[in-house]
């Protein structure tokens, strides 16, 4: 539950225009979310919500893996070690192989569970292909009830 929730953190609060600090070289070139067309995006749980990344491929790679960490408090947290069943595999998001040079779109639909904490957290979201970073991108935002 905790990715659903910093995941969600990082695509609204970029999506919804407030600052995020690009870690990769700007391959993100739109970021949507369905029911939030302006800023502030608040999230309401129990309700699905539908995320859109549309990026440019800087690189060849037949796989792509995600890696997400929330900081909280100060303490960073490697969420793939903390969710059991956390999933690693890109590809199941956004479609591989993947070219240099392609338009990509990553697509997550997800419903904020009715039991989700509010939380505000600095989120480091990261799709990692055979090479280097996909994209890249940290922000701050919280989610309420």
């Amino acid at each position: 539950m905790l990715k659903i929730v910093c995941l969600a953190l990082f695509v609204v609060a970029v999506s919804a225009g407030i600052p995020y600090k690009d870690c990769g070289h700007s391959e993100v070139t739109s970021l949507e979310v369905s029911g939030c067309p302006s800023a502030p995006c608040i999230l309401h749980k129990g309700k699905e919500t539908t995320f859109t990344i549309k990026y440019t491929a800087n690189q060849d790679s037949a796989k792509a893996e995600w890696s997400l960490h929330a900081i909280v408090g100060g303490v960073d947290m490697d969420l793939s070690t903390l969710i059991p069943g956390f999933d690693k595999d890109g590809c199941k998001d956004t479609p591989c192989p993947i070219k240099k040079g392609e338009s990509k779109t990553f697509t997550y639909k997800v419903v904020i569970p009715a039991a989700a904490p509010d939380v505000e957290a600095d989120v480091k979201a990261r799709l990692i292909g055979e090479k280097s970073d996909l994209f890249c991108g940290t922000v701050h935002g919280s989610i309420k009830a």
